[in-house]
């Protein structure tokens, strides 16, 4: 076969491009089918080495057991819902302007202060752990569903201003020129033209935002006693000091992660159109 051939297109081309997509959906959903998998078979049969996946092994009772017991269950996604949408609101309200000041307005070092934003990202979590710990108890904090919302917004914030930023950087001047001959101040102008064409990198931002406080697991593990733990604390107290039910783990899993799978569903063209903006963009 020519390399002519093998560059413009053929079976063997064809062939490549096959085999290394079919490699990479495989390896993506790799993880969420055995997740669904496992979630329907019986714990002896899960624990086999290899598993047992005999037609008469796949059960619902799993599912049956965590819904029956669904008052932990409930309370977490309750919490997990609370925090991840307080979270993002605010990271959005608050990220949105500073990305765009950042990006369009003649802020003295502007690229210096981004890039502070960025390093803030850079510190490992059980580095400000312990002193994040102790202020949140001299506060009276703990174990308190806004205050783990708060410390969520200190690395989605971060998040949203590094999305928003490349996006804001690549619009034209002209439209915010335009819009100065028609009287309209910086702050109409972010408002009524700016943020209007910024919905899908905002989607974008949003669902990202979402997702990194619904997943979050070390910072409500430290904050959380009871009353306010989050999806991830529930699911992993699934694993006992004897025995971890897995397939119970599992069910659990499932139910949690639809919030999540609608979210993107849902929002999937603003995502793809958002970060496709923000990479032609930046």
């Amino acid at each position: 076969m020519s390399f002519d051939r093998l560059r413009h297109g053929g079976p063997f081309r064809r062939a490549c491009i096959f085999a290394g997509l079919a490699v990479f959906v495989f390896w993506s959903a790799g993880p969420v089918i055995w997740l669904l998998i496992s979630s329907l078979l019986r714990q002896d049969a899960l624990i086999q080495q290899p598993p047992d996946l005999s037609p008469q092994n796949f059960t619902l009772a799993n599912f049956a057991t965590v819904i029956g017991a669904a008052a932990a269950l409930g309370r977490g996604i309750l919490n997990s819902l609370i925090v991840s949408t307080f979270s993002t609101a605010v990271a959005l309200s608050l990220g949105a302007p500073a990305a765009y000041a950042l990006a369009r307005l003649p802020v003295p070092r502007a690229n210096g202060i981004a890039f502070l934003i960025l390093a803030t990202q850079m510190l490992p979590g059980i580095a400000i752990a312990i002193p994040l710990f102790i202020a949140i108890s001299k506060l009276g904090l703990i174990d308190n569903v806004l205050s783990l919302g708060v410390v969520y917004l200190s690395f989605n914030l971060p998040i949203v201003i590094w999305i928003l930023r490349g996006f804001f950087a690549g619009i034209p001047a002209g439209i915010e020129k335009a819009a100065a001959v028609d009287g309209a101040g910086i702050v109409a102008t972010f408002w009524y033209i700016i943020l209007p064409i910024s919905l899908p990198p905002l989607s974008a931002a949003a669902v990202f935002a979402f997702v990194e406080a619904w997943n979050e697991f070390f910072f409500a593990l430290i904050l959380t006693r009871q009353h306010a733990q989050t999806v991830p604390l529930v699911i992993a107290q699934f694993a006992g000091q004897y025995q971890t039910v897995f397939g119970q783990m599992m069910a659990a899993a499932v139910i949690c992660v639809v919030p999540v799978i609608v979210l993107a569903i849902l929002f999937r063209n603003q995502i793809i159109r958002g970060f496709a903006d923000g990479m032609m963009k930046g």
